[in-house]
């Protein structure tokens, strides 16, 4: 009977261990973390954009600067269309960007403007960007060209849904069309990376 209750005891023991909560193992825990750690881990991969705009005509006119004269460019905002890696097609309707400044440098005729707005996937997840773009003006001005060449880089600075905290950024080139009918538009690809 003695060996029996020992038999019992220990197998009531060897139970209520194998019971015991994981959270109060130490090693159970660091393991835990580890595991939640890897699984909000960001990756850092290659992006890659193809975009046009169109005009936005609620936009209000940007003022811009040639060294002591102020002059006006007509709709600072645009609409953004095309695809990206990470959105896929994005959604015109809220892609939107707003040129915050310009200046005109009266030597090179390089027109500096600062950017910023957001990019839309169709699921309504999207990334923030500011950019700092300069548009070579020299063909509109000495050639009565109607084209420009734009180059810049867009800094991601945040969004939401799966590119929440998102960091990263891209370069862009392209070419600003000025004789379009509503206000300048452009279209541009960039490559860079972005972290998620």
């Amino acid at each position: 009977i003695m060996k029996k209750i020992s038999i019992f005891a220990m197998a009531i023991m060897l139970f209520t261990a194998c019971k015991k909560e994981v959270s109060s193992d130490p090693m159970m825990q660091a393991e835990l973390v580890s595991i939640s750690n890897a699984q909000n881990a960001k990756a850092t991969s290659p992006m890659k954009i193809d975009f046009y705009s169109s005009v936005n005509l609620a936009s209000p006119n940007l003022i811009c600067t040639l060294p002591g004269v102020p002059f006006g460019i007509a709709n600072s905002g645009y609409f953004l269309h095309g695809n990206a890696t990470h959105l896929g097609l994005i959604n015109a309707e809220t892609s939107i960007g707003l040129d915050g400044s310009c200046n005109l440098n009266g030597t090179t005729f390089i027109l500096s403007t600062t950017t910023g707005g957001q990019i839309v996937a169709a699921n309504g997840d999207k990334i923030t960007y500011t950019g700092n773009d300069a548009i070579d003006l020299n063909n509109i001005i000495f050639n009565g060209g109607t084209t420009a060449a734009i180059t810049g880089l867009w800094i991601i600075t945040g969004g939401t849904g799966r590119f929440n905290g998102a960091t990263g950024s891209f370069s862009i080139k392209g070419i600003v069309n000025v004789a379009a009918p509503q206000g300048p538009t452009f279209s541009i690809t960039g490559d860079g990376t972005i972290t998620y």
